[in-house]
């Protein structure tokens, strides 16, 4: 029996938007190797296995690398997306026993045609990951937030809201 419980296949840089890095002054290589030890952490700590995937090289050819963390380049001409469609094409028995992370549409409505379980981006991250002190500090104070603001509405934002909803309702009813 493998000692992994799950293999996920991960869109690389959907992920790394994802985790929102803030870090203007690290290069992508340096964002993508914070990425991977993080991700290697989390491999270790869910037993899983972990293949993340990259869009393509500027050398045309597609590249692999197999170590603590499987990582895939795709060719020039080829995004992540197409690579982990085109994986999930040519094993969909395999694809079964896969997860995609990604919170791209498309990649998500493939991956659930051939029988793989999805996850967004976003969820893999806060449940797979580590945090950042700073982030698990912001995590506290916004953990009500929506997802596109990074706090609650207020009481008085809701209402005005609700009268919206509440107006547009009674138009298309009395219709």
């Amino acid at each position: 029996m493998s000692r992994f419980h799950r293999e996920f296949i991960i869109d690389g840089y959907n992920l790394l938007h994802a985790r929102g890095l803030q870090a203007p002054a690290l290069t992508l290589e340096e964002q993508r190797a914070r990425l991977e030890a993080n991700l290697i952490r989390a491999q270790e700590r869910k037993h899983c296995k972990i293949t993340v995937v990259y869009d393509g090289r500027s050398h045309g050819r597609a590249l692999s690398e197999a170590g603590a963390l499987n990582k895939v380049f795709t060719a020039s001409k080829m995004t992540a997306d197409e690579w982990i469609i085109d994986f999930l094409r040519s094993s969909p028995k395999r694809a079964r026993q896969l997860t995609v992370v990604s919170s791209d549409r498309l990649i998500v409505s493939h991956a659930s045609a051939y029988g793989a379980a999805c996850m967004s981006s976003e969820a893999f991250a806060s449940s797979h990951l580590e945090e950042s002190p700073t982030k698990r500090n912001n995590t506290a104070r916004s953990e009500h937030a929506g997802k596109h603001g990074d706090k609650p509405l207020s009481d008085r934002e809701v209402n005005a809201w609700m009268k919206l909803f509440d107006k547009e309702n009674g138009r298309k009813g009395s219709s």
